[in-house]
């Protein structure tokens, strides 16, 4: 029973970031000024910062507890992370 209620609170998370994020997008792509301009790829790389800090975060900087709850391998969010900190400045 909890884990119903567990996956239906996930499942309502999923819909709401996919509705937020719709409306995200059409305010990005309607005023997209340059043609030139890769929408997706900067879009991609916002949500993985945003989730990949997110996670440094809920594992207190522990890297190999990040890559587990983003799914990914710890030596992938390394070299991700290393790219976060020159792209920002950190």
């Amino acid at each position: 029973m909890i884990n119903n209620t567990i996956n239906n609170d996930i499942d309502k998370l999923y819909n709401l970031f996919e509705v937020k994020l719709e409306f995200i997008a059409d305010n990005l792509l309607m005023s997209k000024t340059n043609n030139n301009e890769n929408v997706l790829i900067n879009v991609q790389a916002v949500i993985e910062k945003v989730f990949i800090i997110s996670a440094m975060k809920l594992s207190n900087d522990n890297i190999s507890k990040a890559a587990k709850l983003l799914g990914i391998n710890r030596n992938t969010l390394s070299k991700k992370l290393k790219e976060i900190k020159t792209s920002t400045n950190i």
